[in-house]
């Protein structure tokens, strides 16, 4: 197509140096002597073994936790029903590190919690293993889940339901047999965009002592000033978040399972007692998941003095601005990309290679980043500042801009681009009376899931952020390192504070478009 031809030549760049990254990166990682002082195999089998168990179990979790909240909001009317329905999400607000520290300083033997369970001779035993790690983790990613499900109910769920219940089969074999099945591309999407993030997640497995290959990494670079091994266990994390990755892809059902649907759907009225029990239990989810650790953050936070102090607000304007500037950055990379992507059926293999970072833990970038730049031009991505870091949080948010928009473009329908090919080459005009129209929508969807990803991001922030530069995540982590947590209270809450803002108007901006 003539008038997109533009937008191929804007995304040829972003495609040719990632591209030449990913690969000098495994080319390096892989092929470059590392020493074998730190490098043991017996390392790499314990980081194994860890990372494997922690990021199954999460799945598991975030599944046990999420199923049975989404069918039973999506489905049913009891009281409450429409604020659990939304408020469930919230968990999302919370960085997985965060949940980490406040689990951790609420339930070791000193905290609040372990102290006022031993008034009633109930010894909590220690949380920072991998099945109590694996708990918490989930307990800030089962909306992943949740919100999926949700959307696939709405979508094509509820027609399944209602066809199954006009054959006289209960709720529960209705739901047994025919619903979940139908749901298992949401299902399994969402466990595992959940593993992906326990994948990348640093801080909080290092506040629970769990050494996965994120610690290792961070060790290696950082303890060992040994950039090679760095580079080799985020090569071996590299090559497992891809196996995940096609795992998926092969578990997952392409096929349409149902028609979407736009009916209206009267939710099945439960009777007095079992609807008063279904509101207790998402009750007692949304206390332990939102209410206490919200609760705790405040009890922790000097909000008279130090909350609105100005290093917390240079922290707050800093995350700000890192978040706004990389957006912004990421989407219109991410409209380019879709744009040839509609445009070049030569080139979408290249697009979508070039797009798949969130496959990639912020760590593994950032590394990745440090050796190849270094080997290529000689220099440290470093001395380049926050453009450095803003190249790594690119390679790494820009999947789900791209997703989002290569999605909202397929609603364009073919007649409308065929007009637009019947009339002179004009290609701003297209974009402007066709294409922007049709993915303002989506483009805004994009711009605020990537300000919350690239605010709450750790790794990657703390290995590459300019010297001085700091932001509430880094603030967090220097903080938790030393079980600091009250200290670490004020700007975990300022990033909750943020994040929640964001979802909120994420929350308001998809309900408007149902």
């Amino acid at each position: 197509m003539e008038h997109l031809k533009i937008w191929k030549y804007l995304s040829i760049p972003w495609i040719v140096a990632s591209l030449l990254f990913f690969i000098t990166f495994l080319i390096l990682a892989f092929f470059q002597e590392v020493s074998d002082i730190f490098l043991t195999s017996s390392l790499i089998f314990r980081l194994l073994i860890n990372t494997i168990s922690l990021t199954i179990l999460v799945g598991f979790f975030t599944f046990i936790i999420a199923a049975p909240f989404a069918l039973l909001t999506s489905l049913y009317k009891f009281p409450g029903h429409r604020f659990f329905s939304w408020s469930l999400s919230l968990p999302l607000v919370f960085p997985a590190y965060i949940y980490a520290f406040i689990f951790v300083g609420g339930l070791e033997y000193s905290g609040p919690i372990a102290t006022w369970l031993r008034e009633f001779n109930i010894i909590m035993p220690s949380i920072r293993n991998i099945l109590g790690a694996s708990l918490i983790m989930s307990l800030s990613l089962y909306p992943y889940i949740f919100l999926l499900m949700k959307a696939q109910i709405r979508h094509t769920g509820i027609p399944i339901f209602k066809a199954a219940k006009t054959l006289g089969k209960s709720d529960i074999t209705v739901i047994k047999t025919i619903l979940l099945p139908s749901l298992k591309p949401s299902i399994i999407a969402g466990m595992i965009l959940a593993m992906l993030e326990t994948l990348a997640d640093f801080g909080g497995v290092s506040t629970l002592r769990i050494e996965t290959f994120t610690v290792a990494i961070y060790n290696a670079w950082f303890g060992y000033q040994d950039y090679y091994s760095g580079a080799r266990l985020a090569g071996i994390l590299f090559i497992f978040v891809m196996l995940l990755v096609l795992l998926s892809k092969n578990l997952t059902d392409s096929r349409k399972i149902g028609s979407i649907s736009n009916d209206i759907f009267e939710k099945i009225s439960l009777r007095r007692s079992t609807g008063f029990l279904c509101s207790f239990l998402c009750l007692f989810l949304l206390l332990i998941s939102f209410v206490f650790p919200l609760i705790q953050l405040i009890i922790w936070s000097d909000l008279s003095i130090t909350f609105f102090s100005s290093k917390n607000i240079t922290l707050f304007l800093n995350s700000g601005f890192l978040g706004l500037i990389s957006a912004l950055i990421i989407c219109f990379i991410a409209l380019a990309l879709s744009l040839a992507y509609i445009g070049s059926s030569k080139m979408k293999g290249f697009i979508s290679a070039s797009s798949m970072g969130y496959a990639m833990p912020g760590s593994v970038i950032a590394v990745g980043l440090l050796i190849v730049i270094n080997e290529i031009f000689g220099i440290s991505i470093t001395s380049l500042g926050m453009l450095g870091l803003i190249i790594a949080l690119s390679i790494r948010f820009i999947t789900p801009a791209f997703q989002y928009l290569v999605s909202a473009s397929k609603n364009i329908s073919e007649s409308n681009i065929k007009a637009i090919t019947t009339l002179p080459n004009n290609p701003l005009k297209a974009f402007r009376s066709l294409y922007f129209p049709a993915l303002k929508p989506a483009l805004f969807v994009a711009f605020l899931v990537v300000f919350i990803e690239v605010v709450k991001e750790q790794p990657a922030t703390l290995i590459l952020r300019p010297v001085g530069f700091e932001t509430l995540s880094s603030k967090i982590y220097n903080f938790t390192s030393e079980g600091q947590w009250e200290l670490a209270a004020n700007p975990s809450l300022l990033l909750v504070l943020l994040s929640f803002i964001l979802v909120y108007f994420l929350n308001k901006k998809l309900d408007g478009d149902k």
